[in-house]
């Protein structure tokens, strides 16, 4: 009989944890998600030193700064920018409004970008972008910290470390935050995990030392110069 009880109640507690709902999920409302703009000559100039992303031939990453003139085209879209080249000309991708990328990473499917509100003290939750046809449709999750800034705001804050998915779509986020606690300097590790690539993630798990990094179709994503594409999208810019 307590054989049998034992057995049940873990059966039990494996269909609880089975079950149990994401902590975050995408927002299907959300239309700031992946927010397209105009491909206009000042947007251009404005989204600064253009970087190829990780090798392509058609995409290009820049940043939008929330202290440029005019304020209104400031508070419409600033942060990361990405321009995407086409056949019928260029794209222009905001990612998250007023959020900055803190990593990158490619694979052939698609893209992911982790950006973060880098307004004054950089922001207490990533954004896990990620989209599989250059934008033409974008999922956005935000993951809030955890584990930090306890019992008292302390102004800390997490680092991206490592992202990854699989092809069956599960991965994590891991990420760290150097805080200090009694007087000494120490690592918070935490990680956020998904199972259905990126559109929902369970609650962040705290780690006494740093996890594996998770494995899977993407490679952080290498930002390079690419003059010759740059001035292709400036000259389409100006001709609109």
């Amino acid at each position: 009989m307590q054989f049998a009880a034992l057995a049940a109640a873990a059966v039990s507690a494996l269909a609880f944890l089975s079950f149990t709902p994401a902590a975050y999920a995408v927002d299907e409302d959300d239309v700031a998600c992946g927010m397209s703009r105009p491909v206009t000559a000042r947007l251009v100039a404005d989204a600064g030193d253009l970087k190829a992303i990780g090798g392509r031939s058609n995409a290009l990453i820049g940043n939008l700064s929330y202290m440029r003139e005019p304020q209104e085209e400031a508070e419409a879209a600033s942060g990361t920018v990405l321009f995407f080249k086409h056949a019928d000309g260029w794209r222009a991708i905001v990612p998250v409004n007023w959020e900055n990328e803190v990593g990158v990473f490619t694979a052939a499917t698609g893209l992911a970008l982790v950006t973060q509100r880098q307004v004054g003290d950089p922001g207490q939750s990533f954004t896990v972008v990620t989209s599989s046809d250059d934008f033409a449709t974008s999922t956005c999750v935000e993951l809030p910290f955890r584990f930090i800034n306890q019992p008292t705001w302390n102004g800390e804050f997490y680092s991206v470390k490592s992202f990854n998915l699989d092809v069956r779509g599960r991965g994590s986020l891991v990420a760290a935050a150097d805080v200090e606690r009694d007087g000494a300097q120490r690592t918070v590790w935490a990680s956020y995990a998904t199972r259905d690539g990126a559109r929902t993630f369970r609650a962040p798990r705290r780690h006494s030392r740093e996890p594996k990094a998770p494995t899977g179709i993407y490679t952080p994503a290498t930002l390079t110069d690419a003059p010759a594409l740059a001035a292709d999208l400036r000259a389409y810019a100006a001709g609109k």
